[in-house]
């Protein structure tokens, strides 16, 4: 099967590996690489319920928990006292990623415990940032070099590539989010996700139709230390009927591609997604994909690859990108 063409692929910045290297970019912008970070404030799930409305893909993450898969989808270094400052009393962070044919491209928020009056001089004496004032009366930073946007609070921090307030509908979690999000370093979902899932089914050899109506993915802990992460892919269908049908043409999929063990085996370390597409094949990722009996429970399929590394995570992100448009 002809791989899509890749040199365009940067545009696609509502796909699940751009929100997920956005994240780790601007989570750069509130922690710190030296030191661990701090975890004394509980989760309040306050950022997932400002993110705005039409955005491609969300994702939340543990600032603690998910490091090692954000430093995996890092390709760039940050270096700044503000930001190392900041970033260290970062809790979790949840983004939105938005189409190209809209002006907010991205949006994130982030809450921790955060020396605003400090953070707010040091921006002050900044030359690349300068206060501006919202349309909604509130006021933000902006900094023209990096096209950034920011607020912060002291429990709260906000960053878009506009005025982060300027926005009126807010985007509510999928039901059941909450719970599928559970103790997870990282969860998310892509609303409307019907096309991209069966695009990235087809590339795969798959040609099934899946009339999903929520799309959630995840990254939980193993006791694997080599391969400390396991990906979960949830899909809520219209009906438990439709779920067991499609669950069983899953299993005969499963039956034709090979085992997931060393589906992504001999891709060098540090790899990038967007080359990732010319040395893995379709039907490999398909293999770890299927590593696993396809769960059903109601209207739910749940997918599960077992036990992989970051730099693995990192790159079924960027397949996802390169085949699903």
């Amino acid at each position: 099967m002809k791989k899509p063409d890749l040199g365009n692929r940067e545009q696609g910045a509502g796909n699940l590996f751009s929100i997920c290297y956005l994240l780790f970019v601007l989570c750069f912008l509130f922690a710190s690489c030296a030191g661990a970070p701090k975890t004394g404030l509980p989760v309040t799930d306050e950022e997932l319920y400002l993110l705005p409305s039409g955005a491609r893909a969300y994702l939340w993450a543990d600032a603690v928990k998910a490091r090692p898969i954000l430093e995996a989808l890092s390709f760039i270094d940050l270096d700044d006292k503000v930001t190392e400052q900041i970033l260290d009393s970062t809790t979790s962070a949840a983004a939105a990623v938005f189409p190209e044919s809209q002006n907010r491209r991205f949006f994130l928020a982030a809450a921790g415990n955060y020396p605003r009056s400090k953070a707010n001089l040091s921006l002050t004496f900044s030359k690349g940032w300068k206060k501006q004032k919202s349309s909604s009366g509130s006021s933000y930073w902006y900094s023209k070099n990096d096209a950034l946007a920011l607020v912060v609070d002291s429990g709260l921090a906000l960053v878009s590539n506009i005025d982060p307030f300027d926005y009126s509908e807010k985007e509510t979690p999928p039901a059941g989010f909450f719970e599928f999000r559970g103790t997870l370093a990282l969860a998310g979902w892509i609303p409307g996700p019907s096309g991209a899932i069966n695009n990235f089914l087809n590339s795969m050899g798959i040609p099934l139709q899946i009339p999903a109506e929520d799309f959630l993915f995840g990254a939980a802990r193993t006791d694997n230390f080599e391969e400390p992460w396991e990906l979960i892919l949830k899909i809520r269908t219209p009906s438990a009927s439709q779920a067991r049908s499609i669950l069983s043409l899953f299993s005969i999929a499963r039956l034709f591609v090979h085992s997931g063990a060393a589906a992504l085996g001999g891709i060098a370390q540090g790899t990038s997604p967007q080359n990732a597409a010319d040395l893995i094949a379709p039907m490999k990722i398909a293999a770890l994909l299927f590593s696993n009996l396809p769960e059903q429970e109601e209207a739910y399929l749940t997918l599960r690859t077992g036990g992989i590394n970051e730099e693995q995570l990192a790159l079924l992100f960027g397949m996802f990108q390169v085949y699903s448009n």
